[in-house]
């Protein structure tokens, strides 16, 4: 009976160490996917803000805003009358 019972407790020992061996790996795959997830919200983030920037960039660039500024920032306007001078491109 002895030795019966010192294979049982050694086969329970082996199970308790594998359990633990899991429960270490699956924690630890727990954490790898939380910080996944982590990155991930990162990027949809980060991506967001890249698009909110290139419809700045886009709005900044539109006449709309550029012509107003020149003109008040640089005094310049639309060419008329005599200030339009058209050039037939020979002579390069």
């Amino acid at each position: 009976m002895r030795g019966g019972a010192s294979r049982i407790a050694l086969a329970l020992a082996a199970l308790l160490a594998a359990l633990s061996l899991v429960a270490a790996r699956q924690g630890k795959g727990m954490r790898v996917l939380s910080e996944v997830e982590a990155f991930e919200a990162r990027i949809d983030v980060e991506r967001a803000r890249g698009d909110e920037l290139v419809g700045e960039i886009r709005r900044l660039e539109s006449r709309g805003v550029i012509e107003p500024r020149a003109a008040a920032e640089l005094g310049m306007h639309r060419p008329v009358g005599d200030e339009l001078r058209f050039f037939d491109g020979e002579g390069r």
